[in-house]
């Protein structure tokens, strides 16, 4: 697939930059109107162009805009009216009407593939194809192919050389569009002027070039239109066969399926089709159905070694969705930017999904689960290899558009993610097969893309290391873990690896138990980051933290706490000493004495066991203070005060350097709630370094092995601390 970015706007629609270009809603017949002639003749300048610019150029994705949205429509080029072009009116979506145009011009493939069409009443008109696949044909109609375009929208693109206006037939929904083969008796007399070749081995044979060209797209067509013609049945098998092998190399699983499994014909070559068929359903991650074909094949087959192979590979991606067995270190090695998609299972059998008593649906326990076990790994329903912020949003879109549409088994999944407040009400047809497409609604995928995608570094690791490059991250779908609802303070921490998430328990869950994590990083005043999850997903969040907070704590003692943190953040500008840098002893004795002052702002009675999380900017830059100046025995004061403000249960006496306690064990308490980030592990890491400047070599060494259980429920699996220095 092109890399994508999003495109620019069109005048009449809105754009990705933030600027919005209000357009005329109006619905009207168009004022003034170009001739053929001119049509042609000023896209034919368009294409020339395009064919002068270097090859291979990314093409730029059309993004929705969810403030302009507009319902796909349901209904089969059958079932609609059939008008002409003149009947169209500008900013019209016509429901109930349709078209059956022939293209007359070659594409120009922009955001869209823009071509010129005409009716079978002479008028001609432009269209613009949005959202197709690569692997489809209608990513960039050739000349002389006939489409039906249902419920179309007829829009203003902006304005001519001459001033006047543009006009266009924008098909933004991928399944308003449909590709009419050449023996359709819908396509009128005047269009049909029928193809070139008449056979169905002409066109067997044209596939067949395609193929040898690597020209798939074209090749699947042409295999299509062979079958549309071939009048003896015993000619089909082998064009179901090729056309499964031409869909296999698109990722068309789906189809390459059906078409292998078409193709038997009961004889001991049926393992080809089996061996397709297994194949197919390996790329839709389908592996017990997978090895089920498998198996037929290698009955028919025992000695091939393709089958033997892939059959091990399905064997193993069983084993891991069993039993969660993963090599997690020799997955990270396996890392490369050019190589972040993984062949693994997903391990979900400590977890299933139910209705949660807060929002709609939840992820629930099965087992019993301690701090450190593996909650579950899911690899990613869908996540492009693009971790270039401006482009990873975009990117994801157009991906889950195009493997939709490629693959329909995977709507039942996708679609049921909640898209957020449409401006209409959903079509429960959303998904099913309407003209032989499923129903795709790009607004609503949008939506859903919005409301349950991840920001994705390559490696949870990598992004832990000070080399790490700040902001390169990608975009993915994990349909399993967009069950799981928020909790500031949650029961779970995940990780990632390539397109593998990784959760893991941070505390004690019980069977049956309602698994949580955060789905951005926390706010530390609670208006704050109720805001976010308010602007973003539309809650209120109900976990322990913020009902303490917004309903326990009073608001004089939130207001309190607001000023004091502003005060002390002033002071700080938001900086976190480095090791070598030397803190004026004025500045860490104002810090300390409004540190104090914010400490005695939170009611015992309130958070005694809970985060303070006010306290944790401030306590975090003493320890950076007191370390720069080797005060050992202060940095273990403050270390133990930031271990203490994320919500983990301290031993009495913790503060002073000569407690005899063991660190680890605050991972364990059932009691207290805990919030596990990588600032835990700085913490530990830093109390290691004191008690070993104090000669202390037991309570280093106790203090290392916590942040190194820390740092595996960071990163996802076992890593070296030093990792932290790199």
């Amino acid at each position: 697939m092109a890399v994508v970015l999003p495109s620019p706007p069109a005048t009449a629609s809105p754009g990705l930059d933030g600027v919005v270009t209000k357009p005329d809603t109006t619905t009207r017949t168009p004022r003034v109107k170009p001739t053929k002639e001119d049509l042609l003749k000023t896209h034919a300048v368009h294409v020339q162009k395009q064919a002068n610019s270097p090859e291979n150029a990314p093409r730029p994705v059309k993004q929705p805009n969810l403030a302009f949205a507009y319902p796909a429509s349901t209904k089969s080029i059958r079932e609609v009216d059939i008008i002409p072009l003149s009947q169209l009116e500008v900013n019209s979506h016509h429901r109930g009407s349709g078209l059956i145009l022939k293209v007359i011009s070659p594409p120009f493939l922009g955001a869209g593939a823009v071509s010129i069409v005409e009716d079978e009443f002479g008028n001609v008109d432009k269209i613009s194809i949005y959202n197709q696949n690569d692997s489809s044909i209608l990513s960039g109609v050739p000349e002389g192919c006939i489409i039906g375009v249902k419920e179309p929208y007829y829009t203003i693109n902006g304005k001519n050389a001459d001033g006047s206006e543009d006009y266009m037939i924008c098909v933004d929904h991928p399944s308003d569009v449909t590709l009419i083969r050449f023996t359709d008796p819908i396509i009128p007399e005047p269009l049909r002027l029928g193809p070139l070749l008449k056979t169905a081995e002409d066109w067997k044979k044209a596939g067949d070039t395609a193929f040898l060209e690597k020209d798939f797209p074209t090749a699947v067509f042409c295999y299509t239109e062979a079958l549309d013609c071939a009048e003896d049945e015993g000619f089909k098998p082998s064009i179901y066969t090729k056309r499964a092998g031409t869909s296999l190399i698109l990722g068309r699983y789906d189809s390459a399926k059906e078409d292998a499994l078409a193709s038997r014909t009961g004889t001991s070559t049926d393992w080809k089709a089996y061996y397709t068929a297994g194949r197919a359903c390996y790329g839709l991650c389908n592996y017990s159905e997978s090895k089920e074909y498998l198996s037929k094949a290698l009955e028919l087959n025992p000695t091939n070694p393709a089958i033997k192979k892939e059959y091990e590979r399905c064997l193993a991606r069983l084993h891991e969705e069993e039993t969660g067995d993963y090599d997690f270190e020799a997955i990270y090695k396996s890392l490369s930017p050019k190589d972040v998609h993984l062949d693994l299972g997903s391990f979900t059998r400590n977890t299933e999904v139910k209705a949660s008593p807060l929002h709609g649906r939840g992820l629930f326990a099965t087992k019993d689960l301690a701090p450190g076990d593996l909650v579950f790994a899911e690899k990613a329903t869908l996540m492009p290899n693009q971790y270039e912020p401006m482009r990873a949003s975009a990117a994801l879109y157009a991906l889950t558009v195009r493997q939709l549409l490629d693959n329909p088994s995977l709507c039942k999944s996708v679609l049921q993610l909640y898209p957020g407040e449409m401006t209409y009400e959903r079509n429960p047809l959303e998904g099913t097969l309407v003209d032989g497409v499923p129903v795709l609604d790009v607004f609503v995928i949008e939506g859903l893309r919005n409301k349950n995608c991840f920001s994705v570094p390559m490696s949870t690791l990598e992004d832990t290391r000070p080399t790490a490059q700040e902001g390169r991250q990608a975009k993915g779908l994990w349909v399993h873990a967009s069950n799981l609802n928020h909790a500031c303070v949650p029961n779970t921490l995940r990780s990632f690896l390539g397109d593998m998430l990784i959760s893991r328990a941070t505390r004690h869950i019980k069977a049956g138990e309602e698994i949580f994590h955060q789905y951005v990083p926390v706010k530390s005043l609670p208006d704050v980051r109720n805001g976010v999850y308010k602007d973003g997903w539309g809650f209120e969040c109900s976990c322990t933290l913020c009902v303490a907070e917004l309903k326990q704590s009073s608001e004089a003692s939130r207001e309190k706490r607001k000023d004091l943190l502003a005060q002390v953040e002033k002071i700080l500008n938001k900086k976190t000493p480095r090791a070598k840098t030397i803190i004026p002893d004025a500045t860490i004795r104002s810090v300390d004495k409004l540190m104090k002052q914010l400490e005695e702002a939170h009611e015992p009675e309130i958070y005694g066991r809970l985060p303070r999380l006010t306290l944790i900017y401030g306590s975090n830059w003493l320890v950076g203070a007191y370390r720069g100046k080797k005060n050992y025995s202060k940095t273990i004061r403050n270390a133990v005060k930031v271990l203490r403000n994320f919500g983990f249960e301290m031993p009495q006496g913790a503060e002073s350097q000569d407690k005899v306690w063991e660190p680890r064990q605050m991972f364990f308490s059932e009691e207290w709630h805990s919030l596990m980030t990588i600032h835990v592990v700085v913490a530990l890491r830093r109390l290691a370094e004191a008690y070993s400047g104090l000669g202390k070599k037991e309570m280093a060494e106790r203090s290392v092995e916590a942040a190194e259980f820390g740092y595996m429920l960071v990163t996802g699996f076992k890593n070296d601390l030093s990792n932290l220095d790199r």
